[in-house]
């Protein structure tokens, strides 16, 4: 595979005011390139993709953080209080599940910048880890996607979106019995349902979810169930930025945390990286104790995230929409 270096992006950072191909193009007036020229150099220029990897190491502190935990009680509070430190409308919603093993307490913390169209997009990322490893850090599996999603909200913060953004961040993604009925997406399943009970759905753009995205042999692939064109923003968006080589589209499907979002008819793809091993192509990584921080690299977090960005340009910031 022929990936292209970090460094260019900044050279392509010109190549971000192109109009999405997927949504048509319009001339702009001077005033909303001077826009958008601003929006693309807080969500690609700003990224520090050293803060997100430490966001990482922080969050590594409360492992093993498995749902009903005492860690991941402790992780939802350092997240929710990170999202208040940078100014982010924030709260955490706790609620009780049935799982294989009983009752247990899960924790969403949810983050908001409003927009001004009335809708929304979600950022996603669960924050929990696998039960029963030994020395399990979770660094990629779910460090990775929660240290991006983080900086991204800091970053975010003093833009002014057309559609609004959400930082979803689940707990009890992973299961205990294989992912029978009701095992495992305990916190996604508890989100979308909400969002279908209330009738908020249909306030919903997309649904855009990063899972396993820190490899330092960072390869992006998208499970089949994700939503056609939402899809095609990401292939744009990552052609746009330089980077379409790091992403491949699978013919097969994932179980993860977009699943519930999909169910209840909310637009959504799964970013996730499941070839995350020691050698290409292999997955050995995921689940071990190998899961940990010398695995994972600031460079793919910064990759990852410069993709999601364009596409949340294209999604909640393009004014000829």
């Amino acid at each position: 595979m022929n990936k292209k270096p970090i460094f260019r992006l900044f050279v392509l950072t010109g190549l971000l005011l192109s109009c999405s191909a997927f949504w048509g193009c319009k001339e702009k007036s001077d005033e909303k390139k001077q826009t958008e020229e601003k929006v693309v150099s807080r969500l690609i220029v700003e990224f520090d993709e050293e803060r997100a990897f430490r966001e990482v190491e922080d969050l590594i502190e409360f492992s093993p953080r498995d749902a009903g935990t005492r860690g991941a009680n402790l992780a939802a509070n350092h997240i929710l209080s990170r999202l208040t430190e940078f100014g982010i409308q924030a709260e955490m919603d706790t609620f009780e599940d049935n799982t294989p093993h009983g009752v247990k307490t899960f924790h969403n913390v949810v983050g908001k910048i409003p927009g001004t169209d009335g809708h929304w997009i979600i950022l996603g990322s669960h924050f929990d880890t696998m039960s029963g490893i030994d020395n399990f850090q979770g660094a990629n599996d779910s460090g990775s996607s929660t240290g991006i999603l983080l900086e991204m909200a800091r970053i975010l913060k003093n833009t002014q979106p057309r559609t609004g953004i959400i930082f979803a961040f689940f707990d009890g993604e992973e299961a205990v019995a294989g992912y029978v009925q009701g095992d495992g997406l305990h916190g996604s399943r508890h989100m979308a349902q909400q969002l279908r009970n209330s009738g908020e759905r249909q306030f919903i753009k997309a649904m855009i979810l990063m899972d396993m995205v820190g490899d330092r042999d960072l390869n992006i692939t998208v499970p089949q169930n994700g939503t056609a064109e939402l899809k095609k923003v990401l292939l744009h968006s990552a052609n746009t930025v330089g980077l379409r080589d790091y992403v491949a589209l699978m013919t097969t499907d994932i179980t993860d945390d977009h699943k519930p979002f999909l169910e209840v008819g909310i637009p959504a793809i799964d970013l996730i990286d499941f070839r995350f091993g020691s050698a290409p192509g292999l997955n050995d990584y995921w689940h071990t104790e190998n899961d940990r921080m010398e695995h994972i690299s600031a460079e793919s977090l910064k990759i990852t995230a410069t993709i999601v960005l364009e596409m949340v340009r294209n999604l909640a910031f393009e004014t000829d929409r």
